[in-house]
């Protein structure tokens, strides 16, 4: 038999099956410590048999361990105490990082799809229920964890925010070893309603190797202000490393009630590869709050006038940035948080840069005042990061040393 320990919350109170049942699927809630009959409250971590580096978390009261219930990755999903699983255990599988404000508590990080253990709307009402979570930009006390006279096992540390901090045109830029990325998708889940001054977008911002021509390519859905009735577009927009723009290539792909993206409303974007890696071209779907397909749309890169094969090149680098819809622009984001779900082929590593096998060091010039969740350092299939309407001002883009802008304006639709 493990040793067994509370496990805490920042807010205070620590995680607990309801009602001390022994049904499995039994929820998960917040309830202040108790000092009897404490069985229900107590955890042990039991590492991966598979060697995966992730952790069982097992109650002492039966057996069960921490579950996200369904193996659902949607975010805000409950936490169940589910039977220890011996295969498919993705969503029963843990790993914690330190909160990388110093605050000495942890973040508990799923398997799964990389959302973290979360005291739903940060309520401290003893019975608040568990889900799971993309890990919040900002205000993400009720995310944070301690272990109760013990320590977390083994824990992977955050990657460190990029030089221009985590916002706006700065992300993290995912990789694997620069290998070519393939089956790249990128999902955007909308949990506030997303207004913007003047419109706005999100940029998949792909980097090819070096000696590629298509070294900068660009899939994009945004919300044109300038619309009417309110629409959504989708475009590719690749350049070479000399900045000569190899494809603009804009496609109407859904019309909204009003200009903003409401919550419950979901985008993605999926790149398509050939036999080589090369990106053939890019998938784009909108979907309303009941999941209702609001339009999809499919660019084939070669279908593009004027692009040949001798334009297609792989990607070893890509990240998502939430910025102004085109042309430069900058737009003050009123309101709007979320989360982006990054899923591929390869294991992807989040970075504070980009990687020297890149043919060419861009950022996009488009900007808001967004800001994005941080990620773990170690390497995933599929990882879960939230965005939000950052409350300060958009501070004007300072060129990095070497770095080199994406200054071409774009045409509008």
């Amino acid at each position: 038999m493990g040793t067994y320990y509370f496990i805490k919350s920042k807010l205070g109170n620590v995680i607990d099956i309801q009602a001390a049942s022994t049904t499995t699927g039994a929820p998960l809630d917040a309830f202040p410590q108790k000092t009897t009959g404490t069985d229900n409250q107590l955890w042990e971590f039991v590492a991966d048999p598979a060697g995966s580096g992730y952790y069982f978390i097992k109650s002492k009261l039966d057996g069960s361990v921490i579950d996200i219930k369904g193996a659902s990755t949607a975010a805000g999903t409950a936490l169940d105490a589910y039977t220890q699983k011996t295969s498919g255990t993705g969503n029963q599988l843990w790993e914690f990082v330190p909160d990388p404000a110093g605050s000495g508590y942890s973040f508990i990080v799923s398997k799964l799809n990389g959302c973290v253990i979360d005291v739903q709307g940060a309520s401290t009402t003893p019975g608040t229920l568990l889900d799971a979570y993309p890990l919040k930009a900002s205000n993400y006390g009720n995310q944070l964890w301690t272990v109760v006279g013990g320590a977390f096992p083994s824990a992977v540390a955050a990657t460190p925010a990029p030089s221009g901090g985590l916002g706006s045109d700065y992300n993290y830029l995912l990789d694997s070893a620069c290998k070519s990325l393939t089956g790249v998708s990128v999902t955007i889940n909308v949990f506030t309603d997303i207004v913007g001054s003047d419109g706005f977008g999100f940029q998949l911002n792909a980097y090819s190797a070096k000696s590629d021509f298509d070294a900068a390519q660009q899939y994009l859905i945004y919300l044109d202000p300038h619309s009417s009735p309110a629409q959504l577009y989708c475009m590719v927009d690749n350049w070479t490393a000399a900045n000569k723009q190899i494809v603009n290539h804009i496609v109407a792909l859904a019309t909204l009630p009003s200009q903003k993206l409401p919550a419950g409303y979901r985008l993605k974007i999926s790149l398509q590869n050939d036999s080589s890696g090369n990106i053939t071209g890019a998938s784009y779907a909108a979907f309303d709050n009941t999941g209702k397909s609001l339009g999809s749309q499919t660019i084939t890169l070669l279908s593009v006038s004027g692009v040949t094969s001798a334009d297609l090149a792989p990607i070893v680098a890509f990240q998502v940035d939430f910025v102004d819809y085109l042309n430069g622009g900058t737009t003050t984001l009123s309101s709007g948080a979320g989360s982006i779900t990054y899923a591929a082929s390869n294991k992807m590593t989040a970075l504070s840069s980009v990687p020297s096998c890149v043919d060419w060091n861009y950022i996009t010039v488009e900007k808001a005042n967004s800001s994005y969740g941080v990620l773990p350092s170690n390497a995933n299939a599929t990882l879960t990061q939230s965005f939000q309407a950052a409350a300060a001002a958009v501070e004007a883009l300072t060129p990095k040393p070497g770095t080199v802008l994406h200054v071409t304006k774009r045409l509008q639709p």
